[in-house]
This record gives C-alpha cells, structure tokens and sequence, in this order.
C-alpha cells in the first residue's frame, strides 16, 4: 500500500513549490472579494456618500421644477374617446402618456362602448376622469344589427350641458344664442372672433374651420345651420357647389310625411325627408349598394355623418324591404370581401385563408370558428351572407 502511494503521489520539490504557489493564490483569489470591500470602505467612504448625496439633491431639484411647472390651462369640449385624436386629447389637458395609452387601447383592444370604460386606462387619474366624463358623448353599436346611436350620459344631476341646436345663421348669431345652443363659450368666443375680423360662413362645411369644433358637435348642428344670401352673389358653380352638401331646408320637405322604401329609393326619393339633403342622400344610397341593401331599418342611421336627431326624426317614414345582394363567402376574394362594410383587409384575409385550410363554408357556425371574426361582425353579417 506505502507503495503504491509513494508512486502515484510522489512530487519532486519543484512539484511541490509549484502545487503550494498555486493552492495559495487560489485561497488569494477566493478571499480578494470579502476582504477588498472593507480596505475601500475606509479609504473612498467619504467620497461615496458625497456622491450619493449629491445625486438624491439633483433629483429632489428635478422633482421640485417639475411640480412647480404650470400645464397649460385645459379646455373642455365634447368629444368621442374612440375617434379624437392626439392633439385634441393633449388639448383637453391630458398628459401625453396617459393619451397615447388612449390611442393605442381603441386600437389593440377595441372601441370604448361606456363612459366608465375610460377608467381602464391606467394612467387615467380619477380626477381628470371626473373632469373629462361629462363631455363624453359616444357613437357606439349598442349590440348585433343595432344602429350606431349616441349615448348621451344622464348627468341631470350634474347640470351638464347638452347641445340643444335649432335653426341659425351662423353669420347672425348672438353670443346668447349660441349659449342656448349648448357650445361651450370659449367655442362660442371663437365663432365670434372669427366674425370680427372679416370672416364669413359661405357654407355650413365652414364651420369646422373654427378652432375648437369637434366633427361630432358640427354634425350635430349641420342640419339646423342656415346661411343667409351674401352680400355678393356667388357664381353659380359656386353656389350649386355649396347646395350639394347642405342639409334640406325646412320649406323643401313635403307638407304630407311620405314613406319610402330603405332598399328601392333613390337619391330623389330619400330628399323628400325632413333634414335630408342631396349629401346625405348620396351617402345614404352608397352605403346601402356597398351592404348590398339594408337588412333592418337602423341601419340606416349607422350612415356615415347622418346625425341621430335626423334619423330618429324619418325613422317613422322608412319601410323595409329584403336585401337585394348576398355576399358569398365560399367563391369571393379577399377583394370582394373588403369591399363590405362591416369587413376590413385583415378580416377578409382571415376568411379566404380559413376557406383555403378547411374547405367550403356551411353555415354560421364555421364563420364563427374564424378567430379574426368578432362575434358582433359575424352576427351582423348573417343577412348577407350566402354559401
């Protein structure tokens, strides 16, 4: 046995200078990061704690320049959280992170459908949530084949505002009428100013050049606007020019009501309808020729622009008739889909790709099982499709 050690662990003196070299610089190196720290601590403490109570001052400094920088003062208007941009959120006084949060939720997520939905956004604080919900105003889907309605908030309690238009001239208008029509003042101020200094509405359109008008408070007051004759005619192209968006004047519509077919009457026929002007007649027919007709009569408030006061005012007057276009999901292109209303690229996309992998379309069963497809889309879709 001492043999057989002495010749498996035997070292000259070289091998063993070397082996305890190595074995001592290996204890160096394992004991250099618990001793070093003690050595700096009481050589460069000083220096550390300096440093450190100069970063916590500059900090402090930030923090106190930053609380006493004064926002620009904030104003109110109404507005819809699922079409206003980022200016005009910046506008009414939210933070930049808090509206691009705003953006992106309408657009990764969805469309706010209630007020209280705005307070899922996180970096909403409660107190601006408080100050902006009463100028909520919503244009949303209330739910499958529903018309796009606005939800005006029951804040009676709250003595909010609402606008309550009737006919006027803005070039005419006082400063205590347009109170009564429910803009806000610094709104009416500017429509004020604006007349001050030379300017003129030659069209309702002329109104959105007011800094200030939001599209839904303009479309609210489209039908009630009524612009006097100006003092110099304009040219008659000019003037055909302007008449062919202009909502129908009161004295155009039929004393008898008359009662029109959704998916047969023309553009001539729909102007026969109070607050229906050669514009919105054009929209309405458009949009019904890209539905393929309508399938129940709210759709046709569902019109791009057609304020919900002028659809509920006709809507005793509109008959149905059945949809004259089906749309066929198993032989139409990606194209083709698009083209509808209630479809977007992506959708249709996902509908010829599902179609390619699983084979012909059965019924709305299959449609549903497309992960693409909301379940209010396919609902709304069952009217025109066709297999």
């Amino acid at each position: 046995m001492r043999s057989f050690f002495q010749e498996y662990f035997y070292y000259s003196r070289a091998e063993r200078n070397g082996a305890f070299v190595l074995a001592l610089l290996c204890v160096v190196f394992f004991l250099f990061p618990r001793v070093y720290p003690h050595f700096r601590k009481h050589s460069g403490g000083a220096g550390f704690e300096q440093y450190q109570g100069e970063a916590f001052a500059f900090f402090d400094a930030l923090q106190a320049i930053d609380s006493s920088t004064q926002r620009p003062r904030a104003q109110l208007f109404y507005f819809d959280p699922n079409t206003i941009s980022m200016d005009s959120l910046l506008l009414l006084g939210v933070p930049l992170k808090t509206a691009g949060t705003i953006i992106r939720y309408r657009e990764k997520v969805g469309p706010f459908r209630r007020t209280e939905d705005l307070r899922k956004i996180y970096s909403l604080e409660e107190a601006d949530y408080q100050r902006l919900a009463p100028y909520i105003r919503l244009f949303v889907h209330s739910g499958a084949g529903a018309p796009a309605r606005q939800v005006k908030m029951q804040r009676e309690e709250e003595n909010t505002p609402l606008l309550q238009p009737f006919p006027f001239d803005p070039n005419t208008v006082t400063e205590e009428e347009l109170g009564r029509l429910g803009l806000p003042e610094r709104l009416a101020r500017n429509i004020l100013k604006y007349r001050e200094k030379g300017g003129r509405f030659r069209e309702p359109e002329s109104l959105k050049k007011i800094y200030g008008m939001e599209e839904d408070t303009y479309l609210a007051l489209a039908p009630f606007i009524r612009i006097g004759e100006p003092a110099r005619l304009p040219r008659k192209a000019e003037a055909a020019e302007s008449e062919e968006e202009r909502p129908q004047a009161y004295s155009a519509v039929p004393a008898t009501p008359v009662a029109i077919d959704i998916n047969r009457a023309d553009e001539q026929a729909w102007q026969q309808l109070y607050g229906i002007g050669p514009g919105y007649a054009r929209r309405i027919v458009r949009f019904r020729e890209k539905l393929g007709g309508f399938a129940h009569i709210g759709q046709v408030g569902e019109t791009y622009g057609l304020p919900d006061s002028t659809f509920q005012q006709i809507l005793p007057q509109l008959r149905m008739s059945p949809v004259f276009r089906k749309l066929h999901v198993n032989t139409a292109d990606a194209e083709t889909l698009k083209a509808h209303p209630y479809l977007d690229w992506r959708m249709a996309n996902a509908i010829v790709n599902y179609r390619a992998q699983h084979g012909p379309f059965v019924g709305m069963e299959d449609l549903h099982k497309v992960k693409a497809l909301p379940t209010d889309v396919v609902e709304r879709l069952e009217a025109y499709v066709a297999y």
